[in-house]
């Protein structure tokens, strides 16, 4: 049996229960209304804490020191050891890759 089998087996199986309707007065739609806003909610509370959290220590710790540093240290090493073919391949690379994209989009577009 296939994946696919096994769900068809699973739906036909569950599909009375899915037409049955108990009578509660609405109580179930009422719950089912409130959970994805409450979680919703909770996700967003939750990541707004987390990022706060993230920039606090990111001052704390001066955290734009070693950034600055890096970036410093790749502009310096670029501006130090730059070879002329590397360069050259990827604008090569890169002019060919946009052509192609180009006569791609003129293939595609209706007459």
């Amino acid at each position: 049996m296939t994946e696919t089998d096994d769900n068809r087996m699973l739906e036909q199986f569950f599909e009375p229960a899915r037409r049955l309707e108990i009578a509660d007065a609405g109580f179930s739609d009422r719950v089912m209304d409130r959970l994805p806003d409450k979680a919703i909610r909770l996700s967003h509370w939750w990541t707004a804490s987390c990022v706060a959290v993230a920039l606090v220590l990111f001052v704390v710790f001066r955290g734009w020191e070693p950034l600055l540093l890096g970036l410093w240290g790749m502009t310096r090493t670029l501006l130090t050891h730059v070879h002329p073919v590397p360069f050259f391949m990827t604008v090569g690379v890169l002019s060919c890759l946009a052509l192609l994209e180009l006569v791609h989009r003129q293939e595609r577009m209706p007459l």
